[in-house]
């Protein structure tokens, strides 16, 4: 159940360190030099402010080119004629992501402490919510998640976003083997054409890329406690986060230990990749869902892996749930692996249109319960 660092306020275990280990001094923080630093910050802020917004207006460009070259009136007529069942009934994939995602979520939590499946999944609305609504390509909803857990719970700021970030790693590992076990499958499906021995290489080399970053896990926790390393890596921890002692051990402990130590062994480790890929794999059911309400029947395993592109691109790329850059790439990739190309952008449109439905209905609704229940509580313990 617990944690050796402890997830409530109140004084915080002596930290036994392994043998053999080196301990990082405290060092005394500057106030210059945390000015400088909240100086630089502002103006790095602020030019990622700017480039976010030039990556969402190219990414719209480009879904406004794309209607606009296939004859804005024929994907109309496509997304007009879309069967209203099928359409409705894409939104139920959706919704059971969250469901998956909270199961998932659950377990890891448990290493440390027991939370209630439905006080978690409201959490991972709510932070969907977050990542859709604000510019922060992913960060927004970790820390939001870990507010929740903080005042609910009591647990330490950077304890909770150790834990948030574990799950998003996971997560992100999960769609990295479902585009592996996809890429690979769908070269032997003859509409993968010419792309045969591409897609047969990618799925691959992403597989066994996948397998050394997990064998390599464990040594990669033991090198990135270095003194060295460390201190660098302290570099690039929210402020929110370091207390008046400044970075420390036992901070690097409480935010990377999740995801390198308390989830390493196989048995943890491995379900929460699965459980990851599962959760991502509505959103190819979903979007087949909405091309069958078009009329077309792609298979699966192509839909799968144009989706699991498209939205790789929109998270690495796009802020505010990387809309723009999704929704083009779903459009031009659907339509180069055979859907066409009227259907594919308003397949595209109609997908993303239900997948925003569903998370801002219930993700708002989740964040409004929590706001009132925030307003309502006392102050909790310190980063």
């Amino acid at each position: 159940m617990g944690h050796d660092l402890g997830g409530r306020s109140g004084p915080v275990p002596r930290v036994v360190q392994p043998p053999g280990s080196l301990r990082v001094p405290a060092q005394p923080v500057d106030p210059a030099s945390l000015g400088s630093r909240r100086g630089s910050g502002q103006l790095r802020r602020s030019q990622r402010r700017l480039l976010r917004l030039l990556v969402v207006a190219a990414g719209l460009a480009v879904v406004v080119w794309t209607v606009h070259s296939l004859d804005p009136k024929r994907v109309w007529t496509a997304a007009a004629g879309a069967d209203p069942f099928w359409l409705a009934v894409s939104a139920i994939p959706i919704a059971l992501r969250f469901a998956i995602w909270g199961v998932k979520w659950t377990n890891m939590l448990a290493r440390h402490e027991t939370v209630p499946l439905g006080l978690v999944t409201r959490f991972i609305a709510a932070g969907s919510f977050v990542n859709l609504t604000t510019p922060t390509a992913k960060l927004a909803g970790g820390v939001v998640r870990a507010l929740l857990l903080n005042k609910h719970r009591g647990w330490r700021m950077s304890v909770a976003y150790g834990w948030a970030f574990a799950d998003q790693v996971t997560n992100l590992l999960g769609h990295v083997l479902l585009f592996g076990i996809g890429s690979l499958a769908f070269s032997l499906h003859p509409a993968a054409g010419a792309w045969k021995p591409a897609l047969a290489s990618v799925g691959v080399l992403t597989l066994l890329g996948l397998a050394l970053g997990v064998w390599i896990r464990r040594p990669v926790w033991a090198w990135i406690q270095r003194p060295a390393l460390a201190d660098k890596l302290g570099r690039f921890v929210p402020e929110r986060f370091v207390g008046k002692e400044g970075f420390t051990p036992d901070l690097l402990r409480r935010i990377f230990g999740p995801l390198f130590d308390d989830g390493a062994s196989w048995k943890a480790f491995v379900p929460d990749v699965l459980l990851g890929a599962l959760a991502f794999m509505t959103l190819p059911v979903a979007n087949a869902m909405v091309l069958r309400s078009l009329g077309v029947d792609a298979p699966l395993l192509v839909i799968t892996v144009v989706v699991i592109l498209g939205y790789l691109a929109g998270n690495l790329l796009g802020p505010w749930g990387g809309i723009g850059v999704t929704e083009a790439a779903l459009a031009a990739l659907g339509a180069q692996f055979g859907v066409p190309a009227e259907a594919a952008a308003a397949g595209a449109l109609l997908h993303r249109a239900v997948f925003y439905a569903v998370v801002l209905s219930c993700g708002g609704g989740s964040l409004w319960v929590e706001r009132r229940a925030l307003t309502n509580m006392g102050p909790t313990s310190g980063p």
